[in-house]
């Protein structure tokens, strides 16, 4: 049974590039809120990036979104099954999901499952625009 990797670095973000010659990702818009206009709100598409450590053996990555207010599960994905060697190297994994439906603001988690164990968790907030009557312009210096 492979062991439960570590987990390095857990992002999300709005794409991730990767470098042809050296390999290298470049992480683009890094975020952990979105504010969306009205509800249900679909998001186009986002990415997913994890590093990985103490890792050997076949694994089977899975992503899941939780709204938490209701427990539904609103995003799923996959990648496919990788074989790690090295324990001692670190390993990138990625994912875009696309079409994310939020039905109302609130928080909600990604999960990072291997070989369906819960190895992460990433909260991500969905927030309806502040009004700027919450921002506190227009208010006279006293």
């Amino acid at each position: 049974m492979p062991v439960i990797p570590k987990i390095n670095s857990f992002l999300l973000c709005d794409y991730i590039i990767q470098e042809h010659r050296t390999g290298k990702k470049s992480l683009i818009g890094i975020f952990h809120n979105i504010v969306a206009g009205k509800f249900p709100f679909a998001h186009p598409s986002l990415f997913i990036y994890a590093n990985l450590s103490d890792a050997q053996g076949i694994y089977d990555f899975e992503m899941k979104l939780i709204d938490l207010e209701s427990q539904a599960v609103i995003g799923h994905g996959r990648i496919p099954k990788i074989e790690i060697s090295d324990r001692l190297k670190p390993v990138e994994i990625a994912m875009n999901i696309r079409q994310l439906v939020f039905p109302n603001p609130g928080k909600y988690e990604f999960q990072l499952f291997a070989n369906a164990e819960l190895v992460e968790c990433r909260d991500l907030w969905v927030t309806e625009p502040r009004k700027p009557e919450d921002t506190g312009a227009g208010l006279a210096d006293n």
